[in-house]
């Protein structure tokens, strides 16, 4: 990713901390917020930088956050629809992505992030499990992510489970060695550790792999409980419940990011809480797979920090994910004020960056400068701009989108992004004929 910039940001209107502010401004500093508050308060001493503004018919907000994606599956969009779990990972995860080339990762996931970038997403934490032959599947996925201009979390998935196709599978020795080499090759993938799942990597490779994160002192990723069947079976194969089972071997810590966490127990929620564990919500995937709905108001209530992914990419959208999350949990409490716009909204940003161990999401000194700029002429005049964004938000509103106070979406697909739409194409048709 290129440095930074600096300069110095007017907004005729802007949303902070969830509220609506006017003439607000933040001045960037090789690409973080040095200080932000009323612009006229802070002018005089950022003479230096050279002027951004935005007027009236825009709505500056800081960027979103996506804690967990699986980019290739835009490949399964569509054809893929309407099938159980495990008709879907067998007959399309498992028919599609082991036979995609660095090549084709590359464009693949140029188009995903690209597509992100044009919905405000400015950080995206990609678990990547293509790992079986070596680093170069991972290695085409960091530079699509440097190309299309997004910040990356490169959550280097660890699977050791027979049941895995080989292009999955490693040693725990062999992903180790692999995983240390991308941290000492791609420091600006923010590289970290992520045993797939409690049925895809063994117990000894769980247990290594939190070991390697307190190590090199990097958060660790794991998906647990996304479905009712993991608990079923570690409940009888290990007689434990999926959290319990994190905790016994040593991996659930102020490192761990639970991403699902949808069936547990209130005891499991308890031990999350209390080992200072963060969780990360995919709404429209468990929707879309018929997961179930994470009791994301009880783990926040719990002091939980709790952030939002887009997963399965059906669409890779946080303004659908932070609807997604506040409505659900309308139904899950059959309560209309269940996780109103702001939480959500917090969520989908600086909660989001917080659960992903960043400082970004927000406006405040030391933030990453991550921004995006919103037609504000698509709210109703009397509508509150953040209710408008939650529930009636859409991807079309984003004009651009900053990451480290650089333009990287200008309102349209760039060149490579118009390429890379082009190379998934050409993909798909290969990999489904």
């Amino acid at each position: 990713m290129s440095p930074g910039v600096s300069e110095l940001v007017q907004c005729a209107r802007a949303l902070v901390g969830g509220e609506l502010r006017s003439d607000f401004g933040f001045a960037i500093r090789d690409g973080k917020i040095a200080e932000s508050g009323d612009f006229r308060a802070i002018r005089d001493r950022a003479s230096d930088l050279p002027p951004r503004s935005f007027p009236a018919n825009r709505l500056i907000v800081p960027g979103f956050i996506n804690g967990h994606s699986h980019a290739y599956q835009i490949l399964l969009r569509g054809w893929a629809d309407d099938w159980t779990f495990a008709r879907w990972r067998s007959d399309a995860l498992y028919k599609v992505v082991p036979h995609l080339t660095p090549d084709d990762v590359y464009w693949t996931f140029v188009a995903a992030f690209s597509e992100m970038l044009s919905a405000g997403i400015t950080t995206v934490a990609e678990f990547f499990y293509l790992n079986g032959a070596g680093n170069a599947h991972a290695e085409a996925a960091i530079r699509a992510a440097a190309d299309a201009g997004i910040r990356l979390v490169f959550a280097r998935t660890w699977m050791d489970s027979e049941d895995a196709p080989p292009a999955f599978r490693e040693s725990i020795e062999v992903a180790a060695d692999r995983t240390r080499a991308l941290m000492q090759m791609y420091p600006e993938a923010n590289v970290c550790v992520a045993p797939h799942s409690l049925h895809a990597a063994s117990q000894a490779m769980i247990a290594a792999a939190a070991e390697f994160a307190r190590e090199f002192d990097c958060a660790m990723h794991v998906h647990v409980a996304e479905a009712a069947y993991e608990g079923e079976k570690t409940l009888e194969r290990f007689g434990a419940t999926p959290i319990v089972l994190l905790d016994r071997l040593h991996a659930l810590d102020e490192r761990t990011v639970a991403i699902h966490a949808i069936h547990i127990t209130e005891e499991e929620k308890v031990l999350i809480g209390r080992r200072g564990a963060r969780v990360i919500h995919n709404p429209t995937t468990n929707e879309y797979l018929g997961d179930g709905i994470c009791d994301v108001i009880g783990l926040q209530e719990l002091g939980i920090t709790m952030g939002l992914g887009t997963d399965a990419d059906v669409k890779p959208s946080l303004i659908d994910e932070m609807r997604a999350a506040s409505l659900l949990q309308k139904i899950r409490r059959t309560d209309g004020s269940a996780l109103g716009a702001v939480a959500a909204f917090a969520m989908g940003t600086v909660q989001g960056a917080k659960a992903l161990g960043f400082a970004a999401g927000d406006f405040s000194a030391g933030a990453a400068a991550d921004y995006v700029v919103l037609d504000a002429s698509k709210i109703d005049p009397w509508s509150p701009p953040l209710n408008a964004l939650v529930y009636r938000g859409e991807d079309a509103w984003v004009r651009a989108t900053f990451v480290s106070g650089r333009r990287v979406f200008t309102g349209e697909p760039s060149p490579l992004a118009r390429q890379a739409w082009e190379a998934t194409a050409a993909i798909a048709k290969r990999v489904l004929a």
